[in-house]
C-alpha cells in the first residue's frame, strides 16, 4: 500500500532550519543546556520550496513547526514564506516562540499573510515563568511582537504547555490572551516526561533534571491531574499489559494520523518524511532507539532516498519505502529488516497518545 501520491498531498509541515534562539530542555536539539553537538546547523532555501510546489498541485495548508528549529531566526525564512504565499493558494500556519525579530519584521509578516494564515505563539507562562521552559526567551520582546503582529491585522493563537511551575497561571494567561487580541488559546499537555528511558527500561517519570548555561533546576510535571499528559497513565498501563514498550510497539495496530489527511513532512536537510515524528529520530542525541531505527532505514535504502536534493517529490513517493515498505512495516516488528518504527507505535498505536495536540492532550478555547 502506497503512503501518498503527489496529488493526495494536502498538508505540508516544514522544519525550515535546525537553528534556534532558545534551549527548551525537552526539545530534541537540546543536550545539557546546549545545542547537541551532532546536529548540523542548516536552513532551507527557496529552491527547495520550488521543488516541492512543482510536485504538489493540490496543497491546501503549509505549516512551519519544527522538530529542531525556530523558523523566524532563519535568514532565509521570510523569502521562502513569501514564495509560498505568492506561488500557492495554501493556508499558512507558523508556530513560533516569537522571541526574536523587530516590530517592522512582524508587521511585514502580518501584511504578507493578509488574513490568509495565522501564527501560533508558543508562550508557556507569564513574565515570571515563560523563560523557565523557554530558556533564553525575552518576555518583553514576546509581548511586543505579539502586539505588533495583531495590531497589523495578524490572526493569532496562544499555545501554552503546562508544567508544574506554570499550571497556576493558566486562567490568567487566558485572560491576557483575550486582552491582547488572540483569537484562540490552546492548552497543551506534554508527554515528554515519558522518554527513551521509560521506553527501554520502564518506570515512571515525574520530573526532569535540567541544566542550562547558567543554572540547574528540576522541571516538574503539573500536580493537577487535569494538566498531566495522558501518557503518564498510559505508560504504566502499557508496561502492565504488554510487559515492555518493545512488546507493545511490536503488536499494536497502527492508525496513522497523517496519511488519511494527506499530510507529509519536509525537514531542514530537504528530506521528505511521512510525518513530524518519523522525521525527528535521525538527529536524536546519543544511544537512542529512534536514531538507530532511522540509521537502519538509511543503511537499507541509502542516505539520499528521500532527499529533494537528488530526487523529485514524485520519485521519492514512488520509492519502495513510500510506495510499499512503510505501510507494510506497520505489521512488522522493531527488529524486522524494515522495522516497525517506535515513532509509529508510540504516536499512532492503539493504547498511547504521545502528541500534545491530539486527543485529551489539548484543549482549545475560542476567545
Amino acid at each position: 500500500m502506497r503512503y501518498l501520491n503527489c496529488d493526495e498531498i494536502k498538508y505540508l509541515q516544514v522544519d525550515h532550519n535546525s537553528t534556534c534562539n532558545l534551549r527548551c530542555p525537552q526539545c530534541a536539539r537540546t543536550h545539557e543546556g546546549q545545542t547537541h553537538p551532532d546536529l548540523p546547523q542548516v536552513e532551507l532555501q527557496v529552491d527547495t520550496y520550488k521543488k516541492f510546489l512543482n510536485g504538489s498541485k493540490n496543497l491546501e495548508t503549509v505549516m512551519w513547526c519544527g522538530n529542531y528549529g525556530e523558523a523566524i531566526v532563519s535568514n532565509t525564512f521570510f523569502e521562502c514564506l513569501q514564495y509560498v504565499v505568492e506561488n500557492s493558494s495554501a493556508k499558512i500556519i507558523i508556530t513560533t516562540n516569537s522571541s526574536a525579530r523587530d516590530k517592522s519584521w512582524w508587521k511585514e509578516v502580518a501584511l504578507l499573510l493578509k488574513g490568509r494564515g495565522k501564527i501560533n505563539f508558543s508562550i508557556d507562562g507569564l513574565a515570571d515563568t515563560n523563560h523557565i521552559y523557554r530558556v533564553n526567551a525575552n518576555w518583553d520582546k514576546v509581548i511586543e511582537n505579539v502586539k505588533t503582529f495583531i495590531k497589523a491585522g495578524g490572526r493569532a493563537r496562544w499555545d501554552y504547555l503546562v508544567f508544574g511551575h506554570n499550571e497556576h497561571q493558566v486562567d490568567t494567561a487566558v485572560k491576557l490572551a483575550k486582552e491582547l487580541g488572540f483569537e484562540q488559546f490552546q492548552i497543551k499537555l506534554t508527554n515528554r516526561f515519558v522518554n527513551d528511558t521509560q521506553y527501554t527500561k520502564g518506570g515512571e517519570a515525574k520530573s526532569q533534571d535540567v541544566k542550562t548555561r547558567k543554572s540547574k533546576y528540576i522541571l516538574n510535571m503539573p500536580k493537577n491531574k487535569n494538566y498531566q499528559g495522558s501518557g503518564k497513565t498510559q505508560n504504566q498501563q502499557i508496561i502492565e499489559n504488554y510487559g515492555s514498550w518493545e512488546n507493545y510497539v511490536n503488536t499494536t495496530a497502527i492508525n496513522c494520523k497523517w496519511k488519511p489527511n494527506g499530510q507529509i513532512f519536509l525537514d531542514f536537510e530537504e528530506r521528505v518524511w511521512p510525518c513530524t515524528w518519523t522525521a525527528s529520530g535521525y538527529h536524536h542525541y546519543g544511544n537512542n532507539t529512534q536514531k538507530h531505527q532511522a540509521e537502519k532505514l538509511f543503511d537499507r535504502y541509502g542516505k539520499n532516498f528521500n532527499s529533494l536534493k537528488y530526487y523529485s517529490l514524485e520519485q521519492i513517493l514512488h520509492h519502495e519505502y513510500f510506495s510499499n515498505d512503510l505501510c507494510t512495516s506497520w505489521k512488522n516488528t522493531m527488529d524486522s529488516d524494515v522495522p516497525k518504527l517506535l515513532a509509529c507505535g508510540r504516536t499512532c498505536g492503539t493504547d498511547y497518545e504521545f502528541s500534545s495536540v491530539y486527543g485529551d492532550n489539548r484543549k482549545l478555547i475560542n476567545l
